[in-house]
């Protein structure tokens, strides 16, 4: 059984191999973006399935995440140990640690909006460029299939409450996920400098890219994920007024 679940979660169960835009980057894209979107249809046509796409999501993002630690030691690409760049101080993981609150606790509705956002944002983010699947590893080793996962899981518990009227954007509330980010940045600030071993957390202490410097980073994070939260509330506007006028030519 040891050696079944140590084939099961290897990083080396194939010679193919998955890199930034190849046809397996774009297979979980169309996945995780194809399952979201008939998600959002059906609960639209059907809205009695809204009560269980939205919980079955949030269980599932929140599953993963939790999983994920117990998996890990029986996984060589974290060397048989927990990895504690996984403990929730990125924006990605402290996401699943928020999403049950706002889901199953109706004293947290104030923060849902946010909390959605923010979810999208940073999942859309990670899986547009991850960086966890930039190493030539086989596209269904455990690794890379958790992350997408992950990361898909949550993006589409966002795009849901969106979808089915469960958040409501507003462009006068986006301080609230500027509020958001900043705390986020307080946060991961502080796991970086209280483990202070080069985890990076919310990438705000070195720089991922060539082309920028670490001294931009915090800066640089800020600016991007809140233009992100942008893009999405324009996205937003655009689709309900989409939907708006399709309803009147009806």
């Amino acid at each position: 059984m040891k050696a079944f679940f140590a084939w099961l979660f290897s990083e080396h169960n194939s010679n193919l191999q998955i890199g930034l835009f190849d046809r397996w980057h774009f297979f979980y894209l169309f996945i995780v973006f194809g399952g979201t979107l008939l998600l959002s249809v059906l609960g639209r046509k059907k809205p009695a399935l809204k009560k269980k796409f939205l919980p079955l999501m949030a269980y599932l993002t929140v599953g993963l995440y939790a999983i994920d630690f117990f998996i890990m030691p029986l996984s060589d690409s974290y060397g048989g140990s927990i990895s504690a760049y996984k403990l929730p101080f990125n924006i990605c993981t402290i996401m699943a640690v928020l999403v049950p609150f706002v889901q199953f606790n109706s004293k947290f509705n104030r923060i849902k909006q946010p909390v959605a956002v923010l979810s999208i944002a940073s999942s859309l983010m990670w899986m547009c460029y991850p960086g966890t699947a930039l190493g030539g590893q086989p596209p269904f080793c455990y690794i890379i299939f958790q992350t997408f996962m992950y990361h898909g899981f949550l993006f589409c518990w966002g795009v849901l409450n969106l979808a089915y009227g469960e958040v409501a954007l507003h462009f006068k509330k986006i301080w609230k996920e500027l509020v958001g980010i900043l705390m986020i940045f307080v946060w991961a600030s502080f796991g970086n400098a209280v483990y202070d071993r080069g985890y990076n957390w919310f990438f705000i202490e070195s720089s991922i890219f060539p082309f920028l410097s670490d001294a931009v980073m915090p800066i640089a994070v800020v600016v991007s994920v809140f233009g992100v939260c942008v893009v999405i509330y324009c996205a937003y506007y655009g689709l309900q007024a989409l939907l708006r006028k399709k309803t009147a030519v009806k």
